[in-house]
């Protein structure tokens, strides 16, 4: 018997392969707890290994069968040209190893494009009847299932890992983070209700109850994760689930009064299930301006960086490379000093973002053009396929347009972007070629060693983390050790050049940790920090030569860097004012402390204020810098601090309206009075 592409062992040990990846991107996380990434980085790495074995898989059916298996049409070329954009994107970008690999924490760079290409390629090829869909739809809800076990866990406080961050008031799951495991949920609700309403076939009933209760869990956890986004996938599923059950049990009255009773039912259960939960109450902020300012501050960001850079972007996954210069200038008093955005928080503006209108242009016409294929060719050929894959469709997107995007929900599209061309297989290739199994057996074997080689870049961030623990608890040996290895595995990351930097600074080691601070700064010059530390270790190289004129210009040039860098944040201000005091340069140090305060009215940034005027030389200097903190919040401290200045000025009337002031905001202020003596009032 002539062997065919449907019978064939290889495309089902394709489709098993793509279930196993898709499965691990919900479930895989470096359980040790032990990692500075443990969610996306295992994710990734996990998917890359996968990613080998998929290639070599296709490329043992492409000898085997020929191109004949690859389905014919031209959506092919969408998904060529999203690559090609992410491609020039990368080759134009700022960061070349950013965009390739993708920011730390997310890994979404070009790299992680090629990864989906194959994914849809190889979904393309090989899922050719209900059945395959079922498999992946089996395994997928058996993830989701023990997504959803875990975060009554951790809501329930039961959580058995000690992750950094709270699992029990918003629980993230296996994905890391509420907002995009709500995204996940997004994408699960629409797809089991759908699923619910239109199976046929074998077990019908046991698959539909079974659904139905996967809906009905998905709701309850959605209260409890409480992300605001899941109202976007809410509204997906109310609107597109009605329109796929009419459109496979076709439009009349009678159906479109199942459909109605049925959604009015849903609507009336998601009413009652969410209002006691914490969800309602975010809920109650959708509308509200001031509570979603720092979701603004990131959308102004990236719609300015994409006017920047409009053809191509600043590279893929690399929004963070342009916040520093994007930002709003209130983005410090909205969302706190030191934040850094990764992401637009919304797919349309990170996409026109990172890729240019190019990228954008490629990726709207694909989802237009695969959606409109699986509505109209998939539900001619298979209703249950085509209706789960449309409904799961419009959750990912509906939610996208507030999500982050992360490695375990954004391999979404690209299946389904598979399943649309999976609806123009129309042949049965035969096979041209035998090959023995020995063969692909060894041809898997090397895709594993090669995906293996991903461990490094695990055990890198290992031991950073463990670096980085054994700063805090003062073992700077151990550090140090720890940190040196992690640059030897990987490099390319400045974070884990930072924190040998800290090894070596805790180690009283000045000139290695300049030296590790300025690798640092070299591999990401958008990020202030590493400037700001290095300024702190060439400051200690400069007290320790008795703050010579060269080690402490050296010292705060480094720390003006870092201002320059990120002008909006006011974490390098507060840097410079540090390593300007230790110094013995109040005047810089009170104009930077200044410059702080005026950013984001901290306290100790008011106290830093105070405490360097009372040390500066030129009083009308210092006079005008304490107005203009002033200017930024009134408050009892700095207005004594300026009548200490005009009463060494010999103004005493200023000394006195400044001493009034203070006792009008803080009556019987101990230092207020004072003041108020030492100026005759």
């Amino acid at each position: 018997m002539t062997a065919t592409w449907d019978r064939s062992w290889i495309r089902l040990a394709i489709v098993a392969a793509v279930t196993v990846k898709v499965v691990g991107l919900v479930l895989v996380v470096d359980w040790t707890g032990r990692a500075t990434n443990p969610f996306d980085l295992a994710k990734s790495l996990y998917s890359r290994t996968l990613e080998w074995i998929l290639i070599a898989l296709l490329i043992v059916a492409l000898i085997v069968w020929g191109k004949a298996i690859l389905p014919r049409t031209r959506l092919h070329l969408l998904i060529a040209a999203i690559v090609v954009a992410n491609a020039l994107a990368l080759l134009f970008s700022a960061q070349p190893y950013l965009a390739f690999f993708g920011t730390q924490g997310r890994y979404l760079g070009f790299v992680f494009v090629i990864d989906m290409a194959v994914l849809y390629l190889t979904v393309a090829i090989a899922f050719r009847s209900r059945q395959d869909w079922l498999i992946l739809f089996g395994g997928l809800a058996a993830s989701v299932c023990v997504s959803l076990a875990y975060a009554w866990l951790q809501h329930a406080g039961l959580d058995p890992l000690p992750w950094s961050m709270t699992s029990r008031e918003r629980p993230f799951s296996t994905i890391g983070n509420p907002n995009t495991y709500g995204h996940l949920l997004s994408v699960a609700l629409p797809a089991s209700a759908a699923l619910a309403v239109i199976y046929r076939g074998s077990h019908r009933w046991v698959i539909r109850i079974f659904a139905t209760a996967l809906a009905v869990v998905i709701v309850l956890v959605d209260g409890v994760v409480a992300t605001r986004g899941t109202l976007l996938g809410l509204a997906a599923a109310g609107a597109v689930v009605p329109i796929v059950y009419l459109k496979v049990r076709g439009v009349s009255r009678a159906n479109a009064f199942r459909a109605g009773i049925a959604g009015a039912a849903a609507f009336m259960f998601v009413i009652f299930a969410i209002a006691p939960s914490p969800l309602s109450t975010r809920i109650g902020t959708v509308l509200s301006i001031a509570a979603n300012q720092d979701r603004i501050q990131v959308w102004v960001a990236a719609a300015s960086a994409f006017l920047a850079r409009p053809f191509l972007g600043f590279g893929p996954d690399s929004l963070l490379v342009a916040w520093p210069t994007f930002r709003p200038l209130a983005s410090a008093a909205v969302q706190g000093p030191g934040t850094l955005a990764d992401s637009a928080h919304d797919w349309i503006l990170q996409t026109a973002a990172t890729t240019g209108i190019i990228g954008l242009a490629a990726s709207v016409a694909a989802l237009i053009a695969f959606s409109f294929t699986i509505v109209r060719r998939g539900f001619a050929r298979d209703v249950v396929v085509a209706g789960t894959v449309v409904a799961a469709m419009a959750g990912y997107w509906a939610h996208a347009l507030v999500s982050v995007g992360t490695i375990g929900v954004d391999w979404v599209p690209w299946v389904a972007y598979g399943a649309g061309a999976t609806f123009f297989s129309d042949s049965i290739p035969t096979a041209r070629r035998r090959i023995p199994a020995i063969v692909v057996l060894l041809a898997v074997f090397i895709a594993l060693g090669a995906g293996a080689l991903g461990t490094r870049t695990l055990e890198a961030n290992r031991d950073s983390w463990r670096a980085r623990e054994a700063i805090d608890i003062n073992q700077a040996q151990q550090a140090i050790g720890l940190a040196r290895e992690a640059v030897t595995l990987d490099s390319g990351r400045a974070d884990y050049w930072n924190e040998l930097g800290r090894a070596y600074f805790a180690a009283s080691r000045w000139a290695d940790a300049a030296d590790a601070f300025e690798s640092a700064s070299s591999r990401a010059p958008w990020i202030a920090t590493y400037e700001s530390n290095r300024a702190r270790a060439l400051a200690q190289i400069a007290r320790a030569a008795n703050a010579s004129f060269v080690g402490a210009d050296a010292a705060i040039a480094a720390a003006r860097r870092g201002t320059q860098i990120d002008p909006k944040d006011p974490l390098p201000y507060i840097a410079l004012a540090q390593v300007a005091s230790g110094l013995d340069r109040a005047d810089i140090a009170l104009a930077a402390a200044v410059d702080a305060f005026v950013l984001y009215q901290d306290p100790t940034y008011e106290t830093s204020v105070v405490s360097s005027s009372s040390r500066v030389l030129d009083l009308a200097a210092a006079r005008e810098q304490l107005e203009r903190a002033i200017s930024a919040r009134d408050s009892a401290k700095l207005r004594v601090a300026l009548g200490n200045i005009a009463l060494r000025q010999g103004d005493r009337d200023t000394a006195r309206a400044s001493a009034q002031r203070a006792l009008a905001l803080e009556p019987n202020n101990p230092d207020a009075l004072a003041l108020m003596r030492a100026a005759g009032g």
